[in-house]
């Protein structure tokens, strides 16, 4: 159970950190194409925790920054805990 909710968790800040990466492909390229969309999902996909700081350090957004790395937070207290009520 507490590994499922981790994983939820995961993925919550992911979701944050892809929703802010795409607020920054919309100031960089607003008319962006196939390539700037491929190009963004690679980068986010590697750096999705640093995205979200971005916008907050710049246009002063931080909602999805204490999103992401709350969700990360709690993410990996519920798998410590899924770890240690292993059986």
């Amino acid at each position: 159970m507490y590994s499922i909710l981790s994983y939820i968790f995961y993925s919550i800040a992911v979701v944050a950190g892809y929703m802010a990466a795409y607020e920054l492909l919309l100031q960089i390229f607003p008319g962006f194409g196939i390539l700037e969309i491929l190009v963004g999902f690679v980068t986010t996909a590697m750096f999705f925790p640093l995205v979200p700081l971005y916008s907050g350090l710049m246009n002063g957004d931080w909602i999805l920054a204490i999103i992401c790395f709350g969700s990360i937070f709690i993410g990996v207290i519920l798998g410590n805990q899924a770890r240690k009520n292993k059986i």
